[in-house]
């Protein structure tokens, strides 16, 4: 799906079939050909695509052509007439229906008209039905699965079989003391105490919430939205069906949750987690499902196809949203970088909130602070090394207040992290039973728990362990040359630390040589879109909002947001689609209504233009003029560019640090995985090197160092293609092979 697709009609077009299906069982007799001329009937879905329709419905819209009156048209799924199922629209000039009654696998439907007597003229749309608790794309799923329904509330889960759970409805409503609370009676008299609510479109309506809960792809959902009890959404798409009233603006919000931990698991939430006030009193319906927390596991892949099949739900069950914004931070905004990349259409805007490019390539300097760590508390006397000193080499602020005061993120904030992505043990959720898990002598065959098994299916195997290939990579790093060539430590020191960091091995386990990347891991990483690099579909609006918390040692730290402007510039040529807000100290605005309001107006502008620009350009031309760069500091606004220069005001009140790998040499990018070596140069260093330090120097590196001028080993510009299917073709687990 292209973004100019997604421009010129919203949310609707995002799952557009072709736009005129190919014309089958035509006669062969040209002169029957000339007396009959081809109908230019168009069908398309309009909840999701027709190849990755689930649940057995799926909702169809039909162009029907001017010289044909629409109670003429006839419709057949899999040759029974269905047509009843549609509404006509005299105005527009076609139909729309919910067609149900899908089998798993291919379906076809047909449209005609009454005066044809056989099909030998019907267009026909091939619909692919999958079922409710998938998977659709996302290849096959971990073993085991543990279902949170009771968790959730939603039942006890099945005995055995996919985690599925009966759709429940519950109804809440706002009080005039600004709180959500069971709706005790779905007939007036309602409370006294309800409040009502102005949407952004200028409707007020009483503050009800009508929140749907259930399972789609063994994930646990919610959808809210406000409606009337009295007279609730339903069968929107059918005959005499209700559609949303005033309270729903015609638009969808999407919040991910943040983190990066094992799956296994659907996990849980609980039905109040759906009652955002921003969002629905504004008249912004909700929706999410548990697998959209990267928390609950770090495979961005599931999150894009829960995201599709509830979306899919929504439409079918309450109507076809405008456009759909993103929200969510730190994994939350992984995930809308990662899907606005692999899986474009899904989401019109993204919000991320202290945001990260993706996972996979600030994992690689993460997992760096695990060796550096383990150098400085176990190889050197630490007294040696202090905060202060240590951040000369790993590049991150030292903090200046909160619990972690005169350490660094890297030896303080990122250690579970750090310890948790390669370490096939340390990141399972409680509920994942210690007997199914992998232990090296007990249970070797066990489940795994690292980033890369999380994302097997796309990483691939490791033939000669059946464990998920690893991309991480250390060879040739110059950790601390930045602090070299500033003289912040010695040659000595320089020269022992990378003698000595060592690597990591496929459990996690520190070794005393660097770790080599597995190279087929890697090419795979780039070409599948595990890693955020190629900037293909990250030309929709995107509005990145951060609390500054450098200098508290957090892990949310602020080069994240120039690093992924970088990458933006680096494909595209241009950033001019995000802008950038940071806050630091008290009196700060609130960034996500901010935010959200700046969307709406942003997409509208959009979504008005009918020029012939291209999709890019249209985002950047149609940015609401007030709408730039910013940070907040103590409630005073600096509005500015925002940039690596130390000297800009914004950076004078809240400085940029760097990371691991920025201080190693690295691009500002963070986009290389596994450099590319040269050899060592004397002459680009700052200080001088003895011919006994030259020689140690050349033992490290026997090989070379990085050159970061290069792209990386198996880095290349482009992804092998969007919507990739996991469970079918060359991406599939079997295929670990990389051109």
């Amino acid at each position: 799906m292209t973004n100019a697709l997604r421009a010129g009609s919203g949310g609707l077009a995002t799952y557009a079939a072709s736009a005129l299906l190919a014309l089958l069982l035509i006669h062969a007799d040209s002169s029957i050909a000339a007396k009959s001329p081809p109908p230019d009937f168009e069908l398309r879905t309009l909840s999701t695509r027709p190849d990755m329709v689930s649940g057995g419905d799926v909702a169809v819209e039909v162009a029907v052509p001017a010289f044909v009156r629409l109670h003429e048209v006839v419709l057949r799924l899999n040759r029974q007439d269905v047509t009843a199922a549609f509404v006509p629209d005299s105005e527009a000039h076609h139909l729309t229906g919910l067609v149900t009654g899908l089998r798993e696998g291919k379906n076809t439907l047909t449209v005609t008209t009454r005066s044809d007597r056989s099909e030998r003229f019907a267009v026909k749309l091939e619909i692919t039905n999958y079922p409710p608790h998938g998977p659709i794309f996302s290849g096959p799923r971990e073993s085991p699965w543990i279902c949170q329904t009771a968790a959730s509330g939603l039942g006890e889960p099945p005995a055995s079989g996919p985690c599925v759970a009966p759709t429940i409805t519950n109804w809440f409503y706002r009080t005039t003391t600004d709180q959500f609370a069971p709706l005790p009676s779905l007939v007036p008299p309602f409370p006294s105490d309800l409040a009502s609510t102005t949407t952004n479109d200028g409707h007020t309506v009483p503050y009800i919430v009508r929140v749907e809960s259930g399972t789609i792809n063994e994930s646990i959902y919610r959808i809210a939205i406000l409606d009337d009890p009295t007279d609730p959404i339903a069968n929107p798409w059918s005959p005499g069906g209700k559609k949303p009233g005033a309270g729903w603006n015609s638009k969808l919000t999407w919040p991910f949750g943040g983190g990066c931990g094992a799956g296994f698991r659907s996990g849980n939430n609980t039905v109040t987690s759906a009652l955002r006030n921003t969002e629905l009193s504004l008249g912004f319906a909700v929706a999410f499902g548990t697998r959209n927390t990267l928390g609950t596991g770090c495979n961005d892949v599931i999150s894009a196809e829960t995201l599709m099949m509830i979306k899919e739900r929504f439409i079918e069950g309450f109507g076809s949203p405008k456009f759909t914004i993103g929200s969510g931070g730190s994994g939350g905004a992984i995930q809308q970088h990662l899907i606005a990349q692999n899986y474009p259409g899904l989401l019109d805007a993204l919000t991320p909130g202290a945001s990260y490019p993706d996972l996979a390539s600030i994992a690689v300097d993460v997992m760096d602070c695990r060796l550096l760590n383990n150098y400085f508390e176990n190889t050197v006397n630490p007294a040696d090394w202090p905060g202060h000193r240590r951040a000369t080499v790993d590049g991150y602020a030292i903090a200046t207040s909160g619990a972690r005061t005169g350490n660094t993120v890297c030896n303080s904030g990122w250690l579970g992290f750090a310890n948790g992505w390669q370490n096939p043990t340390n990141s399972f959720s409680s509920v994942v039973p210690l007997e199914a898990r992998y232990h090296p002598v007990d249970n070797p065959t066990g489940a795994r728990g690292t980033f890369w098994d999380s994302n097997v299916n796309a990483f691939g195997k490791d033939p000669t362990n059946g464990f998920a290939r690893s991309p991480y990579d250390n060879v040739g790093i110059q950790y601390g040359l930045k602090a070299l060539n500033d003289g912040d430590i010695t040659v000595d020191e320089f020269l022992h630390l990378n003698e000595n960091v060592g690597g990591l091995d496929i459990d996690g386990n520190i070794v005393p040589h660097r770790t080599a990347g597995d190279l087929t891991a890697v090419k795979r990483g780039y070409r599948t879109g595990r890693f955020v690099t190629s900037g293909e579909n990250l030309t929709l609006p995107i509005i990145d909002t951060r609390g500054y918390t450098d200098l508290i040692a957090d892990i949310h730290t602020r080069e994240r947001t120039l690093m992924f402007i970088e990458r933006l510039r680096k494909a595209n040529g241009t950033a001019a689609n995000q802008v950038s807000w940071t806050t630091h100290g008290a009196g700060a605005p609130s960034l996500s209504l901010m935010a959200l309001l700046a969307h709406n107006e942003w997409l509208e502008n959009i979504h008005a233009d009918t020029s012939d620009r291209s999709y890019a350009q249209k985002v950047i031309d149609n940015k609401p003029e007030w709408l730039k760069d910013a940070c907040w500091v103590d409630g005073a606004m600096i509005e500015e560019p925002i940039s690596w220069d130390p000297s800009t005001a914004c950076n004078q009140a809240i400085p940029v640090h760097l990371n691991v790998r920025l201080v190693a040499g690295g691009p500002l990018a963070g986009d290389v995985i596994k450099c590319r070596l040269k050899p060592v140069d004397f002459a680009k260093y700052s200080v001088p090197f003895t011919p006994y330090q030259q020689a140690r120097l050349m033992a490290i590196f026997p090989n070379g160092v990085c050159d970061w001028s290069v792209p990386g080993e198996g880095q290349r510009p482009g992804l092998a293609g969007t919507w990739l299917d996991y469970g079918n073709g060359r991406w599939g687990p079997e295929n670990v092979t990389e051109e």
